[in-house]
């Protein structure tokens, strides 16, 4: 059963492959719908290996038995398939949704967005402290100054982060590490020399090796959270006009390592652009059902809360009114605590809307939602 779909039970068609593609085309032409869907690959011992999603069923699966499949994975996938699935939506943003559904109950072998298994969280924090820095946490705690995701734990997202601090001078050593600023009174002074090859290279403030003020570092930290919360991202035009003028002087190692730098931060900028943009909708967005009528997606700050059906008689409106009320209160002094933010619900939100305008000039305040309702 779906938890996206409120008045109906997806109803799943089955196909075995046939001897050779030829004939399992056309099997594939008799059967399968020109429509939204999700479909399934099931393996030889009735194991679904993969799962996906497309606006018209026939033509996807037609795709995987015309030619030769271009990477050695849907090669594989397809290899090891003995028979098709699939569960017609009426509408593609039903698909999306459906189709991470299942990879989370299922969680195919050969599916890696969306399983559990493969797909990692952290939240982005710059912990509190004089010397404080950016870093990864798979919890994020009281202690931490600034939290923001949550964003994906992998390679792109932990490189990023590392040339933040590198980008903004902030350290990312030990917080053992003594950090004797520039402008404390000390009774013996000493000489102290960077910990690290960053304060020799001008990547860090070093100051471990009191090479900055307490207050130069706390401005650093103040911009780092500005780019961060989209406030000021100048950083990334200063990065664009270094690296042009380190290509014009031909020193073009520097020019690398400063475009590096420039797609690592554009990365943490668009991710959190697009965060907060998904936050920002919250909105009833109809679709178009299983059987022809329409579905109401009740979304919340960028999550779908509920599904429903569009009010048609006295008992549905009322249905609709509770669930709007439950997600949306009249009352924002009496709203629920929120749900755990689900990652891949809000990206997948964000991306649909971005790439359909017309969808989003389509949704419905709560307000009109009520309307309708009575």
């Amino acid at each position: 059963p779906s938890s996206l779909a409120s008045a109906y039970r997806p109803r799943t068609s089955w196909l075995p492959l046939c001897a050779s593609n030829a004939a399992t085309r056309r099997s594939i032409r008799e059967v399968c719908p020109v429509s939204p869907g999700v479909y399934g690959m099931v393996g030889v011992n009735r194991e679904l290996i993969y799962v996906g999603e497309s606006k018209s069923l026939r033509d996807r699966l037609l795709s995987y038995f015309t030619g030769t499949p271009a990477s050695a994975k849907v090669r594989r996938t397809v290899q090891e398939t003995k028979w098709l699935a699939w569960e017609r939506t009426g509408h593609e943003f039903t698909a999306l949704l459906r189709e991470l559904e299942l990879i989370r109950r299922w969680q195919p072998r050969f599916n890696v967005l969306g399983n559990p298994g493969r797909s990692r969280r952290a939240y982005l924090c710059v912990g509190r402290g004089a010397a404080a820095h950016a870093y990864l946490s798979v919890k994020p705690s009281d202690r931490q100054g600034w939290t923001f995701g949550p964003v994906p734990a992998n390679r792109s997202f932990r490189q990023s982060v590392r040339r933040l601090n590198d980008c903004f001078g902030l350290r990312d050593c030990r917080r053992s590490f003594e950090t004797p600023f520039s402008d404390q009174l000390e009774l013996f002074a000493q000489r102290r020399d960077a910990r690290c090859v960053r304060g020799t290279t001008g990547t860090c403030l070093a100051p471990c090796a009191t090479a900055c003020s307490q207050a130069e570092y706390r401005d650093r930290i103040g911009a780092a959270v500005d780019f961060l919360t989209g406030r000021d991202v100048a950083v990334l035009a200063r990065v664009a006009e270094e690296m042009k003028s380190a290509a014009c002087s031909r020193n073009y190692e520097l020019a690398a390592r400063l475009r590096a730098t420039h797609e690592d931060l554009a990365r943490l900028a668009t991710f959190f652009e697009r965060l907060r943009q998904a936050h920002g909708y919250s909105f009833v967005s109809p679709a178009r059902g299983q059987t022809g009528g329409e579905n109401w997606y009740l979304i919340q700050e960028g999550q779908v809360a509920a599904v429903e059906q569009r009010p048609g008689n006295s008992p549905r409106s009322v249905r609709c009114r509770e669930t709007l009320d439950a997600v949306v209160p009249r009352n924002r002094r009496g709203r629920p605590p929120a749900a755990p933010e689900d990652l891949d619900v809000v990206l997948l939100v964000s991306r649909w809307f971005r790439e359909h305008p017309d969808e989003l000039k389509a949704v419905l305040s709560p307000a009109e939602a009520r309307r309708l309702c009575r």
